[in-house]
């Protein structure tokens, strides 16, 4: 079974209930203080955080649920009694009431207040305006007309088209000016220990609520949150630097689209050329990603790769040996659909069919093609109702022939976007089985069908099924002519029929196959048989597309369900870390990194939004948020907005390229090529940054695994008592040290708030006094950093990818006057052995004396790990307003500086020594 274990240990913890007969004004101590109240049980898990549970039938849950995991926590003291019939119950730090025999928790018998930080007070259904803001499932669909305005709203009137889901407002997340976080765990499924898998809770109409009461203490709430619903997993160091994508677009087998010479070129040598141009122009990157077109069968799933990828293993072995890994889409189910997840023509389906405890395909034994027997005629008054173009006896000889694979739009009819007919007379042979389908393999968008003159109702379908039938039985007869008549409305797509087949058939289509992740014998054969031989080739992350996830278990958040499965057994299959491309889950999403947030427009607007939602990803403990930079709805964008975009995306958690537009009939309009010289030099320049910025940003991705804070963090997370941080939605801070304030318009111009201290531009050298707010315009290639004065910043030297060289040198960028530290956390970036103490840390420190001497202490690292460089030369990079004196190493005189007067930077290089060893550099 691939179910990643909880850290969660035996089950049942005892508990010890304190009986309210028994209840004094003594403080009571117990390994888990637990207080119940007839119905009602009040768990303070730690002075600050209290579980409150309503059980219909005095039945509590100890077990974890698929969201909640921790149940063993350390002796709290509290205090309990009982005044006026009310229940008094808490600790030193916060205090709950709750009125006896008063039934479920609502607004008038159940209160907590708290002097924690800010003083405060909350109660059922209180309305928390003061909330800093939590995530939407994703930014499906968002433009310039569903964003209010306001940042910290969510996106309005975004309803995802053709499987009209509407994108709900987020959830409050945990921090709050009003200091609490409320979160509902009432529904959740239960953890089974001895099935290792989820069930659904036996009580429905329960309570199973979590109440933390921090004040303003923000990092003390995100870390009990971790501790309560799971950490931050570490991921693959590989993820951090650059991303590119391709091949979105549907390829299936047999039609004139795949036909296309434009099609067959855009394969598998098409993508190599595209690696081999992006390394040969010095273009960094770790990832390429292949959207819809990897697999045959398109909308109808599959997982035999499609011919345009020839040679899989070839090719496979051809990008790890550049350094490339591969990620694969997958479209696990639709919400609102009953989409089909595997094709029955795939090579997989009879054996998933038969561990399904499914039939077999039934395949017709009539199959009568009726492809090439169509005529059509336009309708632009949508007459043809009422002039009976439907009926046996109208002569449509004078209708032009039609194929039935491509629109109406590429067959003479570029321009008609109306009403259509289609007619086709058939002969029927004289023995005909008693039952009979016309199968339509696709018809976009909408149509009527008559046949002998008679309405008849098809199958409807919710897309992205294509295929609908009729059941003409009742009215064709053996021998005759059959006249099939369709009024076709058109699509987004074109209009008409637009694939096969399009036949007579004696089965109708069988029920899609699909899968209930939630199932543990499903997610098991779904996992095993359809994604383990891929990732046996090489396939090394999965992007889990599709909205909503695939679960049906009631109580479960699907999405988050979808992840955690296809999370859990990526690690377990590859004896590696986990990486998955997923949709927001809701709580516990944390575990199971990344996320992407999905198709928005390729707008100003929604570039601004994706700053201020993705600062506060860590709101929620959600660190690893992916956008698609340059948006996905928007071919080849102005080269400021392109520019702007990628700017922000080399500050981000994940810096990922991606749009619909990258086909056979558009190209990859995201490559850099598209701008010229100007997109070449602009990309190179980022994603080397990028890259050589990876030890600073891996050192964070420790810090949120073990101190659950997130690289990207609101000016408030670092200044809860500054009331400017809450101010500034669109800064944020990239780690500890460095300010991050992209542009966000044509102009160029930003007003930028620095925090208190003193503050150094990262890219120009120049000083600023902080607690401060500025204007200043920016070229296109440049985006506003700053760095806080006296940062340490390690970088690598420039490389085609992450780990294309060992860290044996490592750059050391000091920024002006000032002290600062920094740890610098370095493993095999792939394994899960850094759990097992399998890492190193190296810790930094820079001084600055009051006579202006300047000291930086590499201390010895500490820990090891399998493929760990044993001697490191450093090049330290002064950021200074003037050149420096001689720098002494260890006490001794060292290497010369190298002056750059233009940028301020002085840069001299300390040959290798043992990195076990601690060295002094001093300069003044």
């Amino acid at each position: 079974m691939f179910v990643r274990r909880p850290r969660w240990p035996a089950w049942p913890v005892l508990l010890a209930s304190l009986c309210l007969a028994a209840c004094t004004q003594a403080p009571v101590k117990s390994g888990q203080p637990v207080v119940v109240a007839d119905h009602a049980r009040f768990s303070f898990l730690t002075p600050t955080l209290v579980r409150m549970e309503y059980s219909p039938g005095g039945s509590f849950v100890d077990a974890p649920t698929a969201v909640m995991q921790k149940r063993d926590w350390a002796p709290v003291t509290v205090h309990v009694s009982r005044e006026k019939g009310w229940l008094v119950a808490g600790t030193d730090a916060m205090t709950l009431r709750y009125r006896l025999n008063s039934g479920p928790f609502n607004a008038d018998n159940l209160k907590v207040t708290w002097t924690a930080g800010k003083p405060g007070e909350w109660h059922p259904g209180a309305d928390d305006a003061q909330n800093l803001g939590g995530l939407t499932y994703s930014l499906d669909n968002v433009s310039k007309a569903n964003l209010t305005g306001n940042p910290l709203e969510s996106p309005v009137n975004d309803v995802i088209p053709s499987i009209e889901v509407k994108l709900e407002k987020a959830k409050p997340g945990l921090l709050s000016r009003s200091g609490y976080a409320f979160v509902d765990d009432s529904g959740t499924p239960l953890w089974n220990k001895a099935s290792q898998w989820i069930e659904p809770r036996k009580e429905r109409s329960g309570q199973d609520w979590y109440l933390f009461a921090y004040g303003n203490d923000y990092r003390k709430a995100l870390g009990e949150y971790a501790q309560l619903s799971g950490e931050i997993p570490m991921i693959p160091r590989y993820v951090l630097g650059p991303w590119i994508t391709d091949f979105n677009f549907e390829y299936f087998p047999g039609t004139a689209e795949a036909k296309q010479p434009a099609f067959q070129r855009y394969n598998q040598k098409m993508l190599e050329d595209e690696v081999t141009r992006l390394r040969a122009a010095r273009i960094p990157f770790d990832t390429l990603v292949l959207d819809f077109a990897w697999h045959n069968y398109g909308w109808d799933g599959g997982y035999d790769w499609s011919p345009l990828i020839a040679q899989p293993d070839r090719f496979v072995t051809w990008l790890h040996g550049r350094g490339v890994k591969l990620g694969l889409n997958d479209h696990p189910g639709y919400a609102n659909t009953r989409e089909s997840i595997l094709s029955f023509d795939d090579s997989h389906a009879p054996g998933v069919l038969e561990a399904l405890g499914k039939p077999p395909l039934v395949r017709p034994s009539f199959d009568l093609d009726l492809s090439g027997r169509w005529r059509f005629a336009i309708d632009p008054r949508d007459v043809g109702i009422n002039a009976k173009w439907y009926a046996s006896d109208f002569d449509a000889r004078s209708w032009k022939s039609i194929q039935t694979d491509r629109s109406w739009q590429v067959q003479g009819q570029p321009n008609y976007a109306g009403v259509s007919w289609y007619r086709a007379d058939v002969r029927l042979p004289a023995d005909l089985p008693k039952t009979l389908y016309l199968v339509l393999g696709e018809v976009d968008r909408s149509y009527r069908i008559f046949v002998n003159g008679q309405e008849l109702q098809h199958s409807q379908i919710q897309w992205p099924q294509r295929l609908t039938y009729t059941d003409v039985a009742a009215v064709a007869k053996p021998g005759e002519t059959i006249h099939i008549a369709l009024r076709v409305e058109p699509g987004r797509g074109g209009g008409g029929l637009l694939r096969g087949p399009v036949a007579l058939r004696d089965v109708h289509p069988p029920e899609p196959i699909a899968f209930d992740l939630s199932n543990q014998r499903e997610a098991e054969i779904f996992m095993r048989r359809l994604h383990e031989p891929l990732m046996r080739q090489g396939v090394d992350l999965w992007w889990v597309d599709g909205g909503g996830g695939a679960t049906g278990m009631p109580g479960l958040n699907p999405q988050f369900w979808t992840n955690k499965v296809f999370y859990d057994f990526s690690a377990q299959a590859t004896g590696k870390r986990g990486f998955i491309l997923g949709r927001y889950g809701d709580w516990g999403s944390q575990r199971y990194p990344g996320f992407f947030t999905g198709d928005t427009y390729s707008e100003w607007p929604v570039l601004a939004y994706e700053v201020a939602f993705t600062a506060r990803g860590g709101n929620v403990l959600v660190p690893y948020i992916s956008h698609d930079i340059g948006g996905f709805h928007g071919a080849k964008i102005d080269f400021d907005l392109y520019a702007r975009w990628i700017e922000f995306g080399t500050f981000s958690p994940l810096l990922r390229m991606h749009s619909a537009h990258a086909n056979p009939r558009e190209g990859n309009v995201r490559m850099p090529w598209m701008y010229g010289d100007k997109g070449l030099a602009l990309m190179r320049k980022y994603f080397t940054l990028r890259t050589q910025l990876i030890p600073y940003i891996y050192s964070y991705t420790w810090i949120a695994h073990t101190e659950s804070l997130p690289l990207l963090r609101p000016l408030y997370l670092q200044h809860p008592e500054l009331e400017e941080a809450y101010k500034q939605p669109y800064e944020y801070f990239f780690g500890e040290d460095l300010l991050v304030a992209p542009v966000l318009d044509t102009s160029g111009q930003r007003t930028v708030y620095l925090p208190p201290g003193q503050w150094v531009d990262f890219f120009k050298g120049k000083r600023y006094q902080g607690d401060t707010t500025f204007t200043a315009r920016y070229a296109t290639d440049d985006i506003p950093v700053f760095a806080r004065a006296g940062a340490i910043v390690p970088m690598q030297p420039p490389s085609d990818y992450s780990d294309a060289k060992p860290l044996d040198t490592l750059i050391l960028h000091v920024f002006g006057d000032g002290d600062g530290n920094f740890s610098l956390y370095e493993d095999d970036g792939v394994s899960l052995d850094y759990d097992k103490g399998s890492h190193a840390i190296t810790t930094m420190h820079h001084r600055t004396g009051q006579d202006g001497t300047h000291e930086l202490t590499i201390d010895a690292a500490q820990g090891e790990f399998k493929g760990q460089v044993q001697k490191r030369a450093y090049e330290l990079r002064l950021h200074t307003a003037k050149k420096p004196a001689a720098l002494t190493v260890d006490g001794k005189q060292g290497p010369a500086w190298k002056w750059n007067a233009k940028e301020g930077v002085a840069t001299a290089t300390v040959p290798a020594r043992p990195v076990r060893e601690a060295v002094r550099l001093s300069w003044h």
